[in-house]
């Protein structure tokens, strides 16, 4: 009679092993099941090139395509370029709507409007004369694949580093007006200005 109370007690201890054995099983053929899916759609069905409306930069959407495949860090900061002169174009208009209303004060609206339309002017330049460096380094990998691989290599990163230079002194001028539309309290101000300082 022990005896058949030992093994009655004894035997649900490997039923309860075999059932988390099998549920350790199954969520593991889940975790590789939906890392395969991620995998599988990273690579097969996401789209690499970003459809963004770069309004400022004026390239072809082969040229812009070739720069994010073959120059990355270029396509970033003609991305950065761009949104500083949407930024700028945006504070002149601002203005200008602050000058309607108070049309006493033109003096003070026409400075700031000329100061802005300066650094427009200013970074529109330097952002043309780098647009130039990449259709030529386009036309150039376009006509003989190996001088254009090897002049990619050479020139693109001092063509990086000086577009960011670009972007670094527009950021300099659009940096007030950026911070003053950061709420100044609570820790959603505090992640705001991090995130402004470094994106």
């Amino acid at each position: 009679m022990a005896e058949e109370q030992n093994e009655t007690t004894d035997s649900p201890k490997p039923k309860k092993l075999k059932k988390i054995l099998f549920l350790a099983a199954g969520v593991l053929l889940l975790a590789g099941l939906g890392a395969g899916g991620w995998f599988g759609y990273t690579t097969f069905f996401q789209s690499d090139y970003p459809k963004e409306k770069l309004a400022y930069v004026d390239l072809d959407k082969t040229v812009l395509k070739f720069t994010w495949t073959q120059m990355p860090e270029v396509y970033r900061h003609m991305v950065n370029a761009n949104a500083e002169m949407a930024l700028m174009k945006n504070e002149i208009d601002r203005i200008r709507t602050v000058g309607k209303s108070y049309p006493r004060q033109k003096k003070i609206v026409a400075s700031e409007i000329k100061r802005w339309e300066k650094n427009v002017r200013k970074l529109s330049g330097q952002l043309k004369r780098f647009q130039g460096q990449v259709e030529a380094l386009y036309v150039t990998f376009r006509v003989n694949p190996q001088k254009g691989r090897t002049d990619i290599f050479e020139k693109s990163p001092d063509l990086a580093a000086s577009l960011q230079d670009a972007v670094s002194g527009a950021r300099s001028q659009t940096d007030p007006v950026r911070l003053s539309r950061i709420p100044l309290e609570g820790i959603k101000g505090i992640i705001a200005k991090v995130k402004s300082r470094f994106l």
